[in-house]
């Protein structure tokens, strides 16, 4: 539990990040790209708190559903409110749109990276080996 937490974490800051470089340089654009990343993020606090406690397959259930209707939400949200501006601009729209969802698949690859997650010396594998045996 706590590596999804530290990985909910790296994914805001992302997420901040990814809200001041738009702000500076895509102004139009910031709306949504927070838009983005707090669904996201929300959908990653919903998958956490099914997880705890009895784990149960409605509970996963539910939560599948409500993080797709939430995605087909924004995605008709953005299309409707961009849809008289031009082509460009609802592509350019959708491109941060899911720059801000994907803030917590950047989150996942920032914390497999070897600067923030260090495999421990004498870490057991799962066949009984050591892991400094494999090398």
């Amino acid at each position: 539990m706590k590596k999804m937490y530290t990985i909910s974490i790296i994914a805001f800051i992302y997420s901040l990040i990814l809200a001041l470089i738009t702000f500076l340089f895509f102004r139009e654009y910031l709306l949504w790209a927070i838009l983005g990343s707090a669904v996201a993020l929300f959908n990653n606090s919903l998958a956490t708190q099914s997880l705890k406690g009895k784990f149960t397959t409605q509970k996963v259930v539910t939560n599948l559903v409500t993080r797709y209707i939430l995605y087909t939400i924004i995605v008709a949200i953005v299309y409707f409110d961009t849809k008289d501006l031009g082509t460009t601009t609802m592509i350019y729209s959708y491109i941060f749109l899911l720059l801000g969802i994907f803030s917590l698949k950047i989150g996942i690859f920032i914390y497999h990276t070897p600067l923030i997650k260090k495999e421990d010396e004498g870490e057991v594998m799962k066949d009984g080996t050591d892991s400094s045996d494999a090398s």
